[in-house]
Formats: structure tokens, sequence, C-alpha cells
């Protein structure tokens, strides 16, 4: 029985109709179809897929798929749910005879594997140490502990001490070698990916006389470690001469390392996949059902168009998007299994700049490092000079999150924040008035003040203002820049009125065309602080020492309504 476009299975219609709603992305599908039929001499043999999470490699990489079936291409996928380079060999293996294209020689070593593998660990004579070794291939990719950890030998888990390694190969060759009489026996199950990949590299130079291969590795960032060491000996030719008709490719959210691949940069092709433009977004949110422009532009604002969110978000429903809050945040953590991993990414939002010491501040300091690489693959995180930022969108429904669902948390997680930032100021130990020509200094002060902001409005925001007349002084004008998206940031993230009246009286400062008119600032803010009342400092001693500075600016209690508001007052949020 066949179904509508010749299918023979469920799957093959799935894969149909996932195609027809395929979008994107045609210009990576045009040129691996056209090589696909390209003559030998014009054909590239290997492509690399590389993108931040969420930005639709795998879907990608099942059009690629696609495309090699539809070309009588027999094609093999895997990722990291093999648990090791023997399973990743089955797999090839296991899919390609699947589609007819049978590795005899392979299958039948392969079943000697694993007949003699199960009679070890069966055999209550076995040493310990045999045991050990021949279950250590069953390492998962995802934990991370898999290593080459000898010549010859075959990968083990990063828990077996390197020095005991040749200890346990000599103990076990001689009981292996009595148990089953054959040195061959002895190779396979002590070096078994070194033994089982020639056979299958036979088999696929057999099978090229009749088909073309295409050979595709998913998730890569994740099984890397142990599969790029195998597929460059591939390569090589250490395993044999691969056929002609072999195509492989990888997927993960890096590039390929020049060190490793520069060699075969003549056969090898590099993809960055970025996100979605306007057109692709809508036309994807046009398949997915969504027909109101209002909410096609909410969707798009949302997912910064990378095709996970995109297509999360158009299935939420109409309401749903609206919500400003708490469907924001699920859907972006919606792939975040884990409860504590989900209340860390959004505590992780509170800060405007993110590194592992800043991170230290918001959880455990020995979590600090994981949880730095965990952000560093979420859809709405990127990368910025060793750095991570959230996607603005994504940021502002998370801090506004969680200023509603904990306030005095909230508080106190910026009075924090600010106290890192004070505390990294003074280490680095400049003095008196030269650290405001230190532009670490000046951004340490500002992103310290942001928060103060954030944490606690009308206690800081005279200090604040103060610093930004004196950032009006110097001349770099990105450092009065600095102050003012501060002002706003703090604004649309704290809901102060104070800030909020505060952020919008300053802006009229900036002039058309991104400057801003320093002398004009300056002499407006020193006035309006010293109209209301406000203490004096001398000059920008005041915050180099640490604590509470002597000689802080001070609120004058008669007018605490400086610019409005009290401290979560009515007016409306900047952004908003």
């Amino acid at each position: 029985m066949t179904g509508p476009g010749g299918a023979r299975s469920l799957q093959e219609v799935l894969r149909q109709r996932q195609g027809s709603e395929f979008v994107g992305r045609r210009q990576q599908c045009d040129a691996f179809r056209a090589n696909l039929r390209a003559p030998v001499a014009e054909r590239k043999f290997v492509f690399g897929l590389h993108g931040q999470a969420g930005i639709g490699k795998t879907f990608l990489l099942r059009q690629l798929r696609e495309i090699s079936l539809q070309h009588s291409a027999l094609v093999a996928v895997t990722d990291d749910n093999e648990s090791n380079l023997v399973r990743v060999l089955a797999a090839i293996a296991r899919q390609l005879a699947g589609q007819g294209g049978e590795a005899r020689k392979f299958a039948q070593r392969f079943a000697d594997y694993e007949q003699r593998h199960d009679e070890v660990l069966s055999d209550p004579q076995a040493p310990s140490e045999a045991r050990e070794l021949v279950m250590a291939t069953a390492v998962r990719f995802g934990l991370g502990v898999v290593r080459a950890a000898a010549p010859g030998l075959g990968p083990v888990a990063d828990a077996v001490p390197p020095e005991r390694v040749q200890e346990w190969v000599e103990q076990c060759r001689g009981y292996l070698a009595r148990r089953f009489g054959s040195q061959a026996d002895v190779r396979l199950l002590l070096s078994p990916v070194e033994e089982l990949t020639p056979c299958l590299v036979d088999d696929l130079r057999k099978i090229a006389h009749h088909r073309q291969l295409v050979v595709l590795f998913d998730n890569y960032e994740r099984t890397a470690e142990v599969v790029e060491p195998w597929l460059l000996r591939l390569l090589h030719g250490y395993y044999g001469e691969l056929p002609l008709g072999l195509v492989l490719g990888v997927a993960g959210q890096h590039p390929l390392d020049f060190n490793n691949w520069g060699e075969f940069s003549s056969i090898l092709v590099s993809w960055r996949l970025d996100p979605f433009t306007a057109e692709e977004s809508r036309t994807l949110l046009g398949r997915k059902g969504v027909r109101d422009p209002e909410l096609a532009d909410v969707i798009l604002e949302l997912s910064g168009g990378l095709p996970l969110l995109l297509a999360g978000l158009a299935e939420s429903g109409d309401d749903d998007v609206h919500d400003p809050t708490g469907m924001a945040v699920a859907r972006f953590l919606n792939f975040v299994p884990e409860q504590e991993s989900r209340d860390d990414a959004v505590l992780a939002a509170l800060p405007r700049v993110l590194d592992e010491d800043v991170l230290a501040v918001l959880s455990e300091p020995a979590r600090a490092v994981g949880l730095f690489r965990w952000l560093r693959e979420r859809p709405f995180v990127h990368e910025d000079h060793g750095r991570l930022k959230y996607h603005h969108v994504v940021r502002e429904k998370m801090v506004r999150y969680e200023r509603g669902r904990a306030p005095r948390r909230f508080r106190r997680r910026h009075q924090d924040l600010a106290d890192h930032f004070r505390q990294r100021r003074e280490e680095l130990g400049l003095p008196g008035d030269s650290c405001w020509f230190d532009w670490e200094w000046r951004m340490l002060l500002v992103e310290e003040f942001y928060h103060r902001l954030c944490s606690a409005a009308h206690r800081w925001l005279p200090e604040a203002l103060h610093h930004c007349a004196t950032a009006c002084g110097i001349e770099a004008e990105p450092a009065v820049h600095a102050w003012l998206d501060a002002f706003a940031a703090a604004a649309r993230d704290s809901a102060t009125g104070a800030v909020v009246a505060c952020a919008r009286d300053l802006q009229r400062f900036a002039i058309p065309g991104g400057s801003v008119d320093r002398a004009e600032l300056q002499r407006y803010l020193r006035k309006r602080l010293d109209q209301a009342g406000f203490g004096q400092v001398v000059g920008a001693r005041s915050v180099v020492s640490g604590g509470e500075p002597e000689n802080r600016v001070v609120l004058d209690t008669a007018d605490q309504d400086f610019f409005g508001g009290g401290e979560q007052g009515s007016a409306p949020v900047i952004g908003e």
C-alpha cells in the first residue's frame, strides 16, 4: 500500500509533510541538491552546519536527508542518542541496511563483538578489570566523560585513572586470550572501533558502486569530543580508502575548528545559519496558521527570528502570545525540563551582562562555570567578547516576571549585584579622580548604579545623577550614553516611578543622530540637584571607598519626590 506522493511508510508521509512546511534555507538546500548531481571533480564531500541553539540545524539536516533520499542516495543520521563510537558505527550500518545497502562484513564482525562482549560480562571467572574495561564504551556522549585513554584502546571513562589503563590492558589481554583463544577476538574487545571501522569502510566502497551515500551527524557540539578524532582519521584514510560517492555532514553550535579541518578545505563547505528574515518568519507563521498581522509582529519580536521559537510561539494561541510575562517565560524555557535550571535562567536575566563571576553572585560559586556553559547553549542568549547577553526581548520579559513573583528577592539580588560591581571597581586600585579616565572603571560604575536603582531607587538616584553629571565632563561621549541607557534600563526593569520620570526627562538631551548635548545635560543636572536640596560631594572620591562613602550625595528629606512617584510609582514603564 502506498500513500500520497508514493509514500510507503508513515515516516515517509511525515517527512513529506515536514518538507511542505519547510521555510528558508533555500540556498543551502539548492547547493546540497546541486552537489549530489555534480561531477566528482566539482563535488564537495563534507558539509559543516553551525549556529546557535534553536536556529534550525536539526530541521535543515532532516531536509538534507530528504533531498538525499529523493536522489536515490542511502542516508544515515546519528546524534548523541548513540552512546559511544561502536554504537555510532552500528547505527550507520543499520540505517543503510534498512534502505537496501547491506553492510555484510561489518554486520558479521559486529555480531562477533556483541557476542564476545556479553560473554565477558556474564563470565563469573572474568577479572573485574575486564568487565569494567568492556563496559567502559557504554558511557554516554551527553555526560562528556569519554576519551581515548591509551594507544590501541577504545574509548574509556574519564573515571578510570590513566595510570591504571595499561595495567588493565595487560591483565585483560591474558584473560581474553585464554577465554577465546584468538588474538583477533582480543583486539576486537580491546579496540572495537579500530577493528570494526575498516569493515564498515570496505562495505561502504561496495555499496557506493550502486548508490550514493550520505552520513549526517547531528548535535555535534555534544559528540565532537569523541566523533571528531574518528572522522578525521576516516578522512585521512587510516581505515581504508573512502568511496567517491560518500558525502558527510555535521551540524553543531560551533564551526569546525580550522586547526583540525583546514587541510580538508578544498572538499569542505561551512554554513552558518542565521535567524530568519522578517519575510521568512512571516512565511513560517502563515503556514502555522497565524494570519493576524499584529499577532505576527508580536511573535517576530519575541522570537528574534529563531525558527524554534517562531514555531513554538505560533502554536501557543492568540491569548497566550499577548500575555507579556508568564507565557513568554514559559515558552522560552519550554525545552528546559529541570525546575532548578528554569529558575537559574530567570535569575541570570537580572544582570545586563553575564560572566562566570556575575553568575557566582546569583548561584552557588561552584555551579557558576556549568551554568555559564549551559546558558551559552540557550537560543535566547548570545556571546559577545566572551560575555553573555540575553536577547533584549527575552530579558525584559524574564526581569518583569521575576520582579512580579518575588519583589523582595528582586531588590535583594540587585543589591548583591551592585556590591559585586563595586568590589570589582575597588580591585582595580585606581587612585583618586584618575579612575574616571579608565574605561573599565566607568563601565563597572554604570553597572553598579543600574543595579542600585533597581534595588532602592530613592536611596541611590541622587548619587547616580551626580555621577552622570561627572561623566558629562569626560571627553568620551559613550560614557554619557552609558548612563542614559542605564537610567532607561532601570526605569523599565524596576518600574519605579521616580526612575521612569527621570529617564524620560534626561532623554531630551539626546540629539537626533545619536549624540548627546553633554554641556547642557551637565548644567541641568547640577542645577536640579542644587535646587532640590541634595548634598554636595567632592569630585569622584565619594564612590571609590568601600561600604557607605562618608561624603556620598544625601537626599534632603524636604524634597523626596524629585522626579515624582513613589518607590513603585504609577508612571508607565519605559518600553511598555
